[in-house]
C-alpha cells in the first residue's frame, strides 16, 4: 500500500486547485489483456483510488459531484462496479481497493472497449448542458484493432465523452486515431516512473477540465492539415415518407453539418477550400421511364461560396418533393451531373446519402450497380439512416467500408439524435482527409476489376431521342424509356465516368 499512501499525498497536494462542480459520470478502464502483469494491475488499480480519493462523489441526488464506474477490458469488456452501486465514497474506495489481478489470455482491443463504455455504461447519464462525461482508459500495450479505435474516437466525438488513455507503454496507433478529434483534448498520458506529472495533467486537463475557462496547455499541438479538400454532395430524400416537423429537423441537420466543410470562397476559379452541393430526390414526376430528373438541384459546387448562403438557401427554398425514393438513380445522376461536370476537382470525394428507409423496388438493382460502381471510382457513400424502416443488406451494399465509419442509424428523428450525427460527422471528414481509410477498399479490388470494361445496367445516354422519329436509313432512335433501360451493344463507358454513355443509341430499323 505504499503506493496507495505516496498517491494519496500527491493528491492532497494537488487538492489545492478548485475543480468546477459540474456534474461528471467518470468512467475507469482497467487493461487486463494478456500482457498485463501483477504489479501493472496494481498500478492502475492505485492510480484509480488516489483518483477517487481526491474527487467529490456525488451521495444524494443533488446533481453535483462525480458517479463513479469501473471495467475491466481485453478483447471484452465486463463490469466490475456501475454507476448506482454506491453513493458513499468510503464505500467506493473500499471495494476499489479488494479489485483482485485475474490472468487473462485475452487480446487487447481498447476501441472496442471505448465503444463499449461509449454505449453502455454512458447510456444512462441524465441529460444536461453542464453534464460531463469523462472515460480514462490504461493501457499496457498497443490495441489489437486500428479500426475500432477510429470508430471509437467518431463515437466519443458524437457522444460529447472526454477521454484520456494512460499508456504505461508507446501507443502509435492511439496517438492516430485521437488526431482526428476535432478538439484536440482527447489526452493519452505517459506516466514516468514518478507519476506526478502525469496525474496533474490527467486532473488538470481531463477531471478539472472547465470548457468555459480553457487551459490551452491542454490542448494538444495541432496536427498538419491534410494537403487536399472534399467535394461533398448531400442526396436528401424529400419523399412522402417524412413528416412536416421531421423535414424541418432535416433541414436542420444540414444547415449544422455545413459548420464541419472549409467552404471555399470562390468555388469555381480556386483550388483551396470544400465545395458543397445539395440535392433532392424524387420529384414527385419522377418514374425510370420518363425524361424526369430523379434529382432537383437545391445547388451544386460552384453556386454559393459561403456557408450562410447555402443556410439561407435550405432553410428558404428546399421544399418537400412527395415523390417516391430513388436512392440509386440519385447517386447515377449527381456522379455523371454534378462531380464530373465540375471544374477543379478536389482530392477527395464524398456522397452523404440522407435517407429515412428503403428505396423503391424498381430502384434497387441501379442502386447495387451505382454504389460499387462509385465506390470503384473512389468515391467515399457515408449513409445517415433515418427512422427503423431501413433494410440492413441495402445499407451495407450502399455504403463504404468500415460500416462503423460510414453508417449513422438513428431512430425516429429528434435534435438529440440528429445533434449526435452533426457531431460525427466534422472528425468523419478528418478521418476521410487523414487517408486512414482507403478508396476504394481493398476489398473491393476483385469487383471493381470486374467491372471496370463493362457498360452500367443503366445508363442514360447524352442524348434522348422521341421512338417515333425514323433516320433516312430506317434506323430508329430509342425514346427515354427505352434508352434508360434497354442495354444495347452500341452503347459504352466514357473512360472517367461509367455512368454514361459518350453516343447516341441506334437501333437498326425492322
Amino acid at each position: 500500500m505504499q503506493t496507495f499512501r505516496l498517491l494519496s499525498t500527491l493528491f492532497c497536494i494537488l487538492g489545492t486547485l478548485e475543480c468546477p462542480v459540474y456534474p461528471t459520470d467518470l468512467v475507469f478502464a482497467l487493461d487486463i489483456s494478456q500482457d498485463t502483469t501483477p504489479q501493472i494491475f496494481e498500478q492502475m488499480r492505485e492510480m484509480v483510488i488516489a483518483v477517487v480519493n481526491n474527487t467529490q462523489i456525488r451521495e444524494s441526488n443533488c446533481p453535483v459531484g462525480a458517479r463513479v464506474a469501473v471495467v475491466s477490458y481485453n478483447s471484452d469488456t465486463h463490469y466490475l462496479i456501475r454507476f448506482s452501486d454506491f453513493h458513499n465514497k468510503q464505500r467506493l474506495l473500499e471495494e476499489i481497493a479488494k479489485l483482485s489481478y485475474q490472468r487473462s489470455t485475452g487480446r487487447r482491443d481498447t476501441g472496442a472497449s471505448m465503444r463499449f463504455v461509449a454505449r453502455n455504461v454512458f447510456k444512462r447519464t441524465l441529460p444536461g448542458a453542464n453534464m460531463r462525461k469523462v472515460a480514462v482508459f490504461f493501457s499496457n500495450g498497443p490495441s489489437n484493432n486500428g479500426d475500432s479505435l477510429s470508430t471509437a474516437v467518431l463515437e466519443f466525438s458524437a457522444f460529447d465523452i472526454h477521454p484520456a488513455v494512460i499508456a504505461f507503454k508507446t501507443i502509435p496507433s492511439i496517438y492516430r486515431a485521437f488526431a482526428i478529434g476535432d478538439t484536440r483534448l482527447f489526452q493519452v498520458i505517459q506516466p514516468e516512473r514518478d507519476y506526478t506529472p502525469a496525474l496533474q495533467r490527467l486532473q488538470s486537463c481531463v477531471l478539472c477540465y472547465d470548457k468555459c475557462k480553457p487551459d490551452s496547455s491542454c490542448f494538444r499541438a495541432e496536427t498538419p492539415r491534410a494537403r487536399g479538400y472534399v467535394d461533398a454532395a448531400f442526396i436528401l430524400e424529400n419523399s412522402r415518407k417524412i413528416s412536416p416537423v421531421e423535414f424541418q429537423k432535416l433541414k436542420d441537420f444540414l444547415s449544422a453539418a455545413l459548420d464541419s466543410f472549409d467552404i471555399s470562397a470562390e468555388p469555381e476559379t480556386s483550388l483551396t477550400g470544400d465545395r458543397v452541393a445539395v440535392l433532392s430526390h424524387a420529384p414527385l414526376e419522377f418514374r425510370p421511364r420518363t425524361q424526369r430528373s430523379p434529382v432537383e438541384i437545391e445547388f451544386d459546387f460552384l453556386t454559393y461560396g459561403s456557408k450562410l448562403r447555402m443556410k439561407r438557401h435550405i432553410q428558404e427554398s428546399i421544399q418537400q418533393l412527395n415523390g417516391v425514393a430513388a436512392v440509386g438513380h440519385a447517386i447515377q445522376w449527381t456522379i455523371s451531373n454534378i462531380f464530373s461536370e465540375a471544374p477543379n476537382q478536389r482530392k477527395y470525394k464524398a456522397i452523404f446519402v440522407v435517407s429515412v428507409g428503403e428505396t423503391s423496388r424498381w430502384d434497387k438493382e441501379v442502386l447495387r450497380d451505382s454504389a460499387l460502381r462509385a465506390k470503384c471510382l473512389g468515391y467515399a457513400l457515408f449513409v445517415l439512416s433515418l427512422g427503423d424502416e431501413y433494410d440492413n443488406v441495402e445499407i451495407e451494399e450502399l455504403a463504404s467500408l468500415p460500416l462503423e465509419h460510414h453508417v449513422v442509424q438513428l431512430g425516429r428523428i429528434h435534435k438529440a439524435e440528429l445533434g449526435y450525427a452533426v457531431k460525427f460527422l466534422k472528425p468523419f471528414l478528418r478521418l476521410l482527409k487523414s487517408e486512414m481509410n482507403k478508396y476504394p477498399q481493398a476489398q473491393l479490388k476483385r469487383k471493381c476489376t470486374s467491372i471496370s470494361e463493362q457498360r452500367p445496367l443503366y445508363g442514360p445516354p447524352k442524348r434522348i431521342f422521341a421512338v417515333d422519329n425514323t433516320m433516312s436509313n430506317g434506323a430508329k432512335l430509342l425514346d427515354a424509356g427505352s434508352a434508360f433501360w434497354e442495354p444495347t451493344p452500341y452503347d459504352f463507358v466514357t473512360p472517367g465516368n461509367p455512368f454514361s454513355s459518350g453516343q447516341q443509341i441506334i437501333v437498326p430499323g425492322n
